[in-house]
């Protein structure tokens, strides 16, 4: 969970809010689920690889 909200924090602008994004925002590449979700299902390093294409470019 730190090396997710990490990643996400630079953009979020905040700690709030990387929080916030965590908690509330669907991934759709990922089934549509937070990163919440995705964490409680072990699924921690799809959503750090996720970030990480963001973070290099990628398209969400």
């Amino acid at each position: 969970m730190q090396t997710i909200l990490d990643l996400v924090e630079p953009w979020a602008g905040s700690r709030t809010a990387a929080w916030a994004w965590y908690r509330t925002y669907t991934i759709s590449a990922l089934g549509g689920l937070t990163a919440e979700q995705l964490i409680m299902r072990g699924r921690a390093n799809d959503v750090i690889a996720y970030l990480t294409h963001i973070r290099q470019g990628g398209h969400a």
